[in-house]
């Protein structure tokens, strides 16, 4: 039978929505992803290369003083690339760093740099060969309370790298070694003048009013209230300093403007301020920060 115009037009309009229909129903059916156990996310290769690479050598460089070896470059651009370059990845070859013997030297060196204008181990040496020696001559008899006093502080910073690797000194006893001791009596000689510079060395910042006052009084041998600790001593401030709230918070400043180049917002300052209290832990300090994006470049 011969199809009018009108009916020609209609069935051709009919097919076309059904095809229509169809097309759209196959298009929203729902595909079920399925998860393959133990399957490894292919690289990203919108990472530049040179991103990996420029954290391994700033890496080494920044922690231990010097560029890894080929063995070492090898092992850590291995562990970046199969965890992609991803934060966990990271803090592996940061830890990998940390565990090594030269990162206790590093830090030493840096503290002496910083707090004891650059003091040579050498020049250590010396001073202690020089009291060692005093102590034979009569003629120093009536001085030779105050010269042990003295090699014994002069011990303790020579033994301040060893002490860090055998785990007898944290970071934060180092810190006070290079603060109690002739040589940084000598840089800042006054009550007032160590007290500024303990401030400013490793606070990064000037006394209160207050905080001075206290801080002499008690370095003087007065009853004193620091950071809401009482002491009589030099060794009392010396103590209180290095346990204090600005103390942890002036070590994250320090290592943000070492390693990142600024300083820390509130939120960062409170909250590795916090971890590393609690914890004690230096190195997981420095892990948390240079395993950040911001360190890795991708930011």
């Amino acid at each position: 039978m011969r199809l009018s115009g009108y009916q020609f037009v209609m069935k051709k309009y009919l097919c076309l929505s059904l095809i229509l229909s169809l097309l759209v129903l196959f298009s929203c059916k729902k595909t079920e992803e399925k998860i393959i156990p133990g399957n490894t996310p292919p690289p990203d290769y919108t990472q530049p290369e040179s991103l990996r690479r420029n954290f391994i050598t700033k890496s080494y460089i920044g922690l231990i003083g010097r560029e890894s070896s080929d063995e070492e470059f090898n092992s850590a651009k291995s562990i970046l690339d199969n965890g992609n370059f991803d934060a966990n990845s990271r803090r592996s070859v940061i830890n990998e760093i940390l565990s090594k013997d030269e990162f206790y030297s590093r830090e030493f060196e840096i503290a002496r740099i910083n707090l004891l204008n650059g003091l040579d181990t050498l020049q250590i040496r010396d001073f202690i060969n020089t009291f060692e020696y005093l102590l034979t001559l009569p003629s120093f008899e009536d001085q030779w309370p105050l010269i042990e006093t003295e090699l014994a502080r002069t011990y303790n910073l020579q033994n301040s790298e060893i002490d860090l690797l055998n785990g007898s000194a944290n970071i934060a006893e180092v810190h006070r070694r290079c603060l109690d001791n002739n040589f940084y009596d000598q840089i800042n000689m006054g009550s007032l003048n160590f007290v500024i510079a303990c401030f400013q060395n490793l606070l990064l910042r000037n006394p209160t009013t207050y905080e001075a006052e206290q801080g002499v009084s008690m370095i003087d041998g007065f009853n004193a209230i620091l950071f809401l600790q009482a002491g009589q001593s030099k060794r009392d401030f010396q103590d209180i300093f290095i346990s204090s709230d600005d103390y942890f918070e002036g070590q994250v400043q320090l290592i943000f403007n070492r390693f990142l180049f600024r300083l820390p917002n509130s939120e960062e300052m409170s909250g590795y301020a916090d971890s590393y209290r609690n914890s004690q832990d230096y190195k997981a300090l420095l892990s948390e920060i240079l395993s950040s994006d911001e360190y890795a470049g991708l930011e």
